[in-house]
């Protein structure tokens, strides 16, 4: 049952989408997913805040979890409504929900998503964990949005010297909680997790019809393969 929507530019948040008993009904399930079958460990290292996490992809939710699956075809109105976007489930099925298990100690680093929606819903509650979002800040050029010059100016806007201009938005994980954002958009990131529990999260994310993303398997092995990443530039961002 959907409740207690907060509107903020470009990053939304609807309160008990899940109760908690359905919560932890999913979180059961995963653990036995667990019991059968690896869920690999990406570690990508960044000076600033690194990127630690396990994640179980698109393509092995639409075999082994079709729940999940359901429920991320489910969300598709609600995100068409809060964004008053025609966006659609990604092509790409690796990528289109994903479940992240981010472990103490593990974060998320500072970035945008190469979809123009993202939604995440919260499992459980932990301590740290908190997504810090900057929404609508980004200064998107003509063109591609994964091109070389848009990584550099992207980078310079994240200097604290410019980010102090703004208002960073945090939301800390909470059992059924969605957040929508406008995830092109939208510079965020996942605060280290402390204490001893992972902070378990569905991760949705949608995109216009045809959208085309020239990074995209690069981006892909970096996020989705826990072998070793030993590309010198931003996957992120395309050669062009």
């Amino acid at each position: 049952m959907q409740s207690a929507l907060k509107k903020m530019p470009g990053l939304q948040l609807i309160e008990s989408v899940l109760s908690p008993e359905e919560c932890n009904a999913i979180i059961v399930s995963l653990d036995e997913y667990g019991r059968s079958y690896d869920i690999p460990l990406i570690y990508r290292p960044e000076r600033k805040r690194s990127l630690k996490y396990s994640v179980i992809n698109g393509e092995d939710i639409q075999k082994r979890l079709p729940t999940i699956q359901k429920l991320y075809e489910s969300i598709l109105p609600t995100v068409q409504s809060v964004t008053n976007q025609n966006v659609v489930p990604l092509q790409n099925r690796i990528v289109g929900v994903n479940i992240n298990f981010t472990p103490p100690g593990g974060a998320y680093r500072w970035h945008y998503d190469r979809n123009a929606v993202t939604a995440v819903l919260y499992l459980n509650e932990v301590d740290g964990g908190e997504i810090e979002a900057y929404p609508d800040y980004r200064f998107l050029l003509k063109g591609s949005r994964s091109s070389r010059l848009q990584g550099y100016v992207d980078r310079l806007l994240q200097l604290g010297i410019f980010l102090r201009l703004r208002r960073k938005h945090i939301i800390a994980p909470k059992p059924g909680r969605l957040v929508i954002m406008r995830g092109d958009r939208c510079l965020h990131s996942v605060r280290t997790v402390s204490g001893s529990r992972d902070r378990i999260c569905i991760v949705m994310s949608f995109d216009f019809a045809n959208a085309v993303f020239p990074q995209e398997l690069a981006l892909d092995s970096y996020l989705y393969s826990s072998q070793r990443y030993i590309a010198k530039r931003d996957p992120n961002y395309s050669s062009r």
